[in-house]
């Protein structure tokens, strides 16, 4: 969930050092490379009416190196003037630092925020999620919390110096998610972490991570009846020709193409689990966050319980 920098950063000045033997000018281009990991569309619309609604897509790792950071996107999310944000993710995780950053930056917002899962929601992203006055899980969807974890090298004392800090911010994360499922405490949530949970839609609906799994049934039944869900949508929210209030700049087709480009490249971006020191890549091998509830045990949901065992023992010997 967060990583050191100094390694990292270590490392990419190494990899650019050796570069610029090589090929100076690409070296440079790197140097000053930023590597996008959100879209927003509608960001201008502003409306009287309660169905404006600004589009916010994170479909990529959260900051990171080379990547762009919450600053950016703050000053994004700020300039957006709708009434309503619909935040849609599908992310592996990211910078813990950048994710909370951005989590209080959509509380802060003054608009309505829904923050809907549409296929994956992992480590920091999860906690990005908490940020919505309301949380929609999509049919088929995953969130997944975990420890903070980081890639360092030092000396024992630095290691141990390093493990206290870890503790430390795994304990702030697990108060934001005891914030939202209020029927466990902190502590709960991190011995949940600590066994890396992985939550289909309805069971983070069930522990309170979520409010609801996303259903079409108002659009079925419109279209069910023979009524254009569209049409409808227009006559709700009928123009004011008389209104002074200033209409925003409408988008040329070129600058239409290029957000619709953009967009699309994004949003087919694919993310790699294997390299990101998971300890499940698939769900199917998790342990059921479920399991004490009295619903059916998996044959590793023993390890849960032992990694909360254990969890509590070192809270008593604090």
């Amino acid at each position: 969930m967060t990583y050191s920098f100094r390694r990292m950063n270590g490392h990419k000045a190494k990899l650019l050092n050796r570069l610029k033997a090589v090929h100076p000018a690409l070296a440079n281009d790197i140097t000053g490379l930023k590597l996008p990991w959100y879209h927003i569309k509608n960001q201008a619309e502003t409306s009287e009416s309660d169905d404006a609604t600004a589009e916010v897509f994170i479909y990529d790792e959260i900051g990171g190196s080379f990547g762009v950071d919450a600053n950016e996107f703050i000053q994004d999310l700020q300039g957006i003037k709708a009434e309503n944000i619909m935040v849609r993710i599908n992310s592996p995780g990211g910078s813990v630092v950048d994710s909370i950053a951005i989590y209080n930056a959509l509380v802060q917002h003054p608009a309505n925020v829904t923050t809907r899962i549409d296929s994956m929601a992992a480590s920091a992203a999860s906690v990005v999620a908490m940020a919505g006055d309301s949380i929609e899980m999509m049919v088929g969807s995953q969130l997944m919390i975990h420890d903070a974890m980081s890639a360092e090298l030092g000396n024992a004392k630095e290691l141990r110096e390093l493990a206290k800090w870890l503790d430390m911010q795994s304990d702030n994360i697990a108060s934001i998610y005891a914030e939202r499922g209020r029927d466990k405490t902190a502590q709960d949530w991190r011995a949940l972490m600590l066994a890396e949970t992985w939550m289909f839609a309805n069971e983070a609906v069930e522990l309170g991570l979520a409010d609801s799994v996303y259903t079409r049934q108002v659009k079925q039944a419109l279209e069910e009846a023979g009524v254009d869900p569209t049409e409808e949508e227009e006559k709700d929210s009928p123009i004011d020709v008389d209104s002074e209030e200033e209409m925003p700049e409408e988008e040329t087709p070129e600058e239409e193409e290029e957000e619709a480009k953009a967009l699309a490249l994004l949003m087919a971006k694919r993310h790699v689990m294997s390299n990101r020191g998971y300890k499940f890549t698939g769900r199917d091998k998790a342990p059921s966050p479920l399991a004490h509830r009295g619903t059916a045990k998996r044959s590793n949901d023993d390890e849960f319980d032992r990694i909360h065992a254990t969890y509590q023992r070192a809270l008593a010997g604090r």
